[in-house]
């Protein structure tokens, strides 16, 4: 069942029999079960450049709503020898068996049901494209206005005009592609995964396949050279005194737990020591105010806090992407990925590097983009980091380059700050006194400039290395060394 359906009578018998012999069932009481289907068909026409058989696509859709497969036999294959029967079979058991027991089906069931309802046939053409991919299951090329036309004449159990009857080569195309996506399913892994997951629960950025390849891109070459860093580095800068900073939750107690709490007297600390059960005694219509008394006797209690999480060395990072690097949409020899994804990789890789092992200071990522590009890369990189930001530790905005380069320049006076520019070329005014290094991909290798003069100056040359990706993730680990 391979090739491409030409004219309005196959797409009509391709629909009607791949319709015919549906495995999964919508829910009591579901009444969209018709128009679900019919749009997850147009959205897979739209987005895949190969359909799988019609029941596959309905059974996707049926079974992300909460429908269940069937229990009872597929029907007999017409005067095929029972071929179609075996076939279904085999579906049953290594298609929708497997897919219900996958453990991230439950993930994307999750993200299907949060998705707007626009998105949802996105979400069934996603999971059916993903499921062919890994299956190496090729399919037939239908015309999606052709698809559209058949799919204004279908209802339920009636037999389009060009359908014709269930017999004959067919129905004979038809079980050959069950089969085939029974075998190619049997030999994967796993039939969705934390990808899959992911695209659907974030399908408002990752709506169209090029947003989705750019993401899966990105994110492989975030991974790739995140392998190649080292676990650890020693600081070597000196530090800038500490500061107070918030806590990510200011009701933990520090390391000792309950041992560490001390009634009053000579270890009364301060308020911000203080239980956090001790101030539910401030009450205005209270007789005695417990907490008063509590007060004067000195029993109020009181813990220890660790000082290296309450009192932290701050440390702000200025990132800013130039937008000349949106000419930097190109592939170059020996490497994997565009130039453009492997310095967003390079900046993802370092700042989630950062992040972890720069746990214990109050670090902050000013992650700059420009306003007037990388519009999508920007939104998928908010995905990448969706963690780092929700802590606070990476600030993503689109500021002019002046502006990040200005927040560096005030933070500079009493914390640790650094300037970080990521570009072709281009870069911006840097003040006296600001710590500033430049990432250069004017070439297929991106090369580090210092460009404020110091004692420990990074060691820079203009020459490619031979082996370009080898450049890359050496590149990382000089920024990280950069940094610390």
């Amino acid at each position: 069942m391979t090739g491409e359906l030409r004219t309005a009578a196959e797409v009509e018998r391709w629909l009607a029999l791949g319709l015919a012999v549906r495995r999964v069932v919508a829910s009591v009481g579901d009444d969209d079960d018709e128009g679900r289907v019919a749009r997850a068909l147009a959205a897979c026409a739209a987005e895949l450049p190969a359909l799988p058989p019609a029941g596959v696509i309905a059974d996707l859709a049926t079974l992300l709503a909460g429908g269940r497969a069937l229990v009872a036999a597929p029907p007999a294959g017409a005067d095929h020898g029972g071929a179609l029967r075996a076939a279904l079979a085999a579906y049953d058991d290594d298609v929708l068996a497997r897919l219900v027991a996958t453990p991230r089906f439950d993930d994307v069931l999750a993200a299907y049901a949060h998705a707007a309802a626009a998105d949802r046939p996105a979400a069934a053409a996603l999971i059916a494209a993903a499921l062919c991919e890994r299956a190496g299951f090729a399919g037939v090329a239908v015309s999606p206005a052709a698809l559209r036309r058949a799919l204004a004449r279908w209802r339920p159990g009636a037999i389009l005009p060009g359908a014709g009857p269930a017999t004959g080569a067919p129905v004979a195309a038809l079980a050959e592609a069950y089969h085939r996506l029974a075998r190619g399913a049997r030999q994967c892994r796993a039939l969705v995964d934390d990808r899959d997951a992911f695209a659907v629960d974030h399908l408002a950025v990752l709506r169209d396949l090029g947003s989705r390849m750019t993401a899966t891109h990105l994110a492989a070459a975030a991974v790739a050279i995140a392998q190649r860093l080292p676990r650890q580095l020693p600081a070597t800068r000196q530090l800038r005194g500490a500061r107070d900073t918030r806590l990510a939750d200011d009701s933990t107690y520090p390391a000792g737990g309950f041992a560490s709490i001390t009634p009053g007297g000579a270890t009364t600390g301060n308020l911000e020591n203080l239980v956090t059960s001790e101030l539910a005694y401030m009450e205005d219509d209270a007789p005695v105010d417990v907490f008063a008394m509590r007060y004067l006797e000195g029993e109020l209690l009181h813990y220890t806090r660790d000082d290296s999480v309450f009192r932290r060395h701050r440390h702000v990072i200025g990132v800013v992407l130039g937008a000349d690097l949106d000419g930097a949409r190109v592939v170059d020899r020996g490497l994997p990925w565009q130039r453009l994804i492997l310095a967003l990789a390079l900046v993802v890789a370092a700042t989630r590097w950062l992040t972890a092992q720069l746990g214990d200071e109050a670090l902050t990522v000013h992650l700059g983009f420009p306003a007037a590009a990388l519009g999508e890369e920007r939104a998928i990189v908010a995905l990448l980091l969706e963690g780092e930001i929700a802590r606070g530790a990476v600030a993503l905005t689109a500021r002019p380059p002046h502006e990040i380069v200005a927040l560096v320049a005030a933070a500079a006076g009493n914390a640790i700050a650094d300037l970080v520019v990521v570009s072709r070329g281009e870069r911006p005014a840097i003040p006296n006194g600001v710590r500033a290094l430049h990432v250069e991909l004017a070439a297929a290798a991106p090369v580090l400039r210092d460009l404020a003069a110091r004692a420990d100056a990074l060691a820079t040359g203009d020459a490619i290395p031979p082996v370009a990706w080898t450049a890359w993730c050496d590149s990382a680990e000089d920024l990280l060394r950069w940094l610390m």
